[in-house]
């Protein structure tokens, strides 16, 4: 009975550790990107750790799994919004830039190897072009990022963005589709 009690009480501590771990984790992740106030520190680690426990909470009471998923979703709408409050305009920004550089990188290379396809443009037009598209596909990326569980929103700011897309964007988008359609061959258009 001593040994049962006795590893009951070590473990404790390694229990509550998992969520200060995440919470950690996050932080460290974050400051390697951010300069964090240790106000804005002690903010985000509550605000992790909550999340974390209430869906832990959601894991192992909740039985019904619509009912589950519809909490976790509150659960991460309320740890982003709360994320979004805590950092400032500048962190945010530079936050979602470097952790989504990799993704829009690759939507980029995608959509100037389609506008390569097509043999019209030069090396330093492609480099120009490159460029734009990133910013632009960046933009993107942080709406999506900072009203991403407020789709109304979302969908305001993305038409309001729409206005300022690069027509390189718009170019290398309508290639996507006439390929998927299987109208371009031999970079010609079959009508």
């Amino acid at each position: 009975m001593k040994k049962i009690l006795f590893l009951i009480l070590l473990a404790i501590p390694f229990i509550s550790v998992k969520s200060q771990d995440f919470a950690e984790k996050k932080l460290i992740e974050m400051k390697k990107i951010i300069t964090l106030t240790s106000i804005q520190e002690k903010k985000l680690r509550d605000i992790y750790n909550s999340n974390l426990h209430t869906n832990d909470s959601i894991i192992y009471n909740v039985k019904d799994p619509i009912q589950a998923s519809e909490l976790k979703f509150k659960s991460n709408k309320k740890l982003n919004d709360n994320l979004m409050s805590v950092l400032d305009e500048n962190q945010r920004i530079k936050y979602i830039r470097v952790i989504s550089t990799p993704e829009v990188n690759e939507k980029v290379n995608a959509k100037v190897a389609l506008l390569q396809e097509k043999n019209t443009y030069t090396q330093s037009q492609i480099d120009s072009i490159s460029s734009s598209m990133f910013e632009y596909l960046m933009l993107e990326k942080y709406v999506y990022a900072k009203d991403k569980y407020d789709v109304a929103k979302q969908k305001e700011n993305i038409r309001r963005l729409k206005r300022i897309e690069p027509s390189s964007i718009k170019e290398s988008n309508t290639i996507e589709k006439i390929k998927a359609q299987g109208k371009l061959s031999k970079n010609k258009i079959n009508w």
